[in-house]
């Protein structure tokens, strides 16, 4: 054998062990990352983010009242009061109407809002109305005919009342942020305070209305009947609203 073909072999046999350990490196390789996406099964295993201990801090008891009584946490009715209000509205029909069936109606309030600081409240809200009539669709010297339909649509109203309370709420302010300036740096000072939503209810209301017909025209080849395609709404609407906040309310130990 000759001197070159040696050197080779021993040159092949010293390249092999870096193969083996390439090959090894690259299984390790696929090992961890099959363990981190957690195998071809999608199972993978819990890994810890973070870990820390939250310190204890000390409390200071507070007593909302005296110590001579004891307290509790309830609604509180601050004012209770009705307003009437006045409406007017026109509704235009797609056809000739012979006569109002039925009008159905319910309130909805939208708002009812206590200003801070003051005593008006600003309520918003609207009428829905149902309207079964008959129309006259088809008219002929032998009588009309139609249909009952229904007509859905929507009243709204608005206004603003000063009220008087029954108990005050309990409304606290909350100062603006102070800048103390120091040396070198600024010093933040800023307090809150939260108070609980003050709630409208409605207790009761009543509905009473007026409806006219408008654009009056008789029916053909019949006598003393006619239909109309607008009718002007005069709506009185008594509303009867109350006004609640939660507060903390004292009572005596010894009471009954």
């Amino acid at each position: 054998m000759s001197s070159k073909s040696k050197r080779s072999e021993e040159l092949n046999v010293k390249e092999e062990p870096n193969l083996t350990v390439d090959i090894l490196e690259e299984n390790e390789n696929d090992e961890v990352d099959e363990a981190s996406r957690g195998g071809q099964d999608g199972e993978c295993d819990p890994i810890l983010i973070s870990s820390k201990n939250i310190p204890e801090c000390e409390n200071e008891p507070e007593e909302p009242c005296c110590s001579d009584v004891s307290y509790i946490n309830v609604p509180v009715v601050i004012s209770q009061f009705k307003i009437c209000l006045q409406l007017e509205n026109s509704v235009r029909f797609c056809e000739p109407v012979v006569c109002i069936k039925a009008s159905k109606k319910t309130l909805q309030l939208k708002e009812c809002k206590l200003i801070p600081g003051t005593k008006k409240v600003f309520i918003r809200g609207v009428i829905k109305k149902v309207l079964e009539y008959a129309s006259a669709r088809c008219q002929s010297s032998k009588g009309t005919s139609g249909n009952i339909r229904y007509l859905t649509y929507l009243v709204p109203f608005e206004c603003t009342t000063e009220i008087s309370y029954i108990n005050p709420p309990e409304i606290k302010t909350n100062k603006e942020q102070k800048f103390i300036p120091l040396e070198y740096h600024f010093v933040c000072e800023d307090k809150g305070y939260f108070n609980q939503n003050i709630v409208c209810e409605i207790v009761r209301y009543k509905i009473n209305e007026l409806m006219c017909r408008e654009d009056v025209v008789p029916v053909e080849n019949i006598k003393g009947q006619d239909c109309f395609y607008k009718m002007r709404e005069k709506i009185v609407l008594n509303l009867h609203l109350r006004l609640m906040q939660n507060q903390v309310v004292c009572m005596n130990k010894g009471a009954n």
